[in-house]
């Protein structure tokens, strides 16, 4: 039932995450190879930064390529990334995690723990696999 599920029975715990230091052009196919849309941002002590999404990426190769920049300082992934995070407790409702995303017009939630640091993420993907009953595609 619904009623009786937290984020922490469905986020991810095994997550992909990049630094604010990491250069976008050294990390563009990370959503590919990982067949992920948001990865985390963190810094050396593992506390949330940011977040950044494939989007986020396309956006800037988009943009460079129409502006033909030939950028001498190479952009970081702190340059495209959305700061600050959408953080929730893993002990929230799963129903404040779908209110949240459309309140705010986001697709993924990073959870963190009592000291900031991350615990994992939940993406709307997770939401409707859990609302519709079905994981059959998880492990592919």
């Amino acid at each position: 039932m619904l009623e009786e599920v937290y984020i922490k029975d469905i986020m991810t715990r095994r997550v992909t995450t990049l630094k604010p230091e990491d250069r976008v052009l050294d990390h563009l196919k990370i959503f590919d190879e990982h067949n992920i849309n948001h990865v985390p941002v963190i810094t050396t002590e593992f506390e949330v930064a940011g977040i950044v999404s494939r989007k986020d990426f396309e956006n800037y190769v988009n943009i460079t390529r129409i502006l033909h920049a030939g950028e001498e300082e190479p952009v970081k992934v702190k340059d495209v990334m959305t700061a600050p995070a959408f953080t929730f407790s893993e002990n929230i409702h799963i129903g404040a995690a779908a209110q949240a995303m459309i309140d705010n017009q986001i697709h993924a939630i990073v959870i963190t723990d009592s000291r900031n640091q991350l615990a994992g993420i939940i993406t709307s993907t997770d939401l409707l696999e859990q609302m519709a009953g079905s994981k059959r595609y998880k492990n592919f």
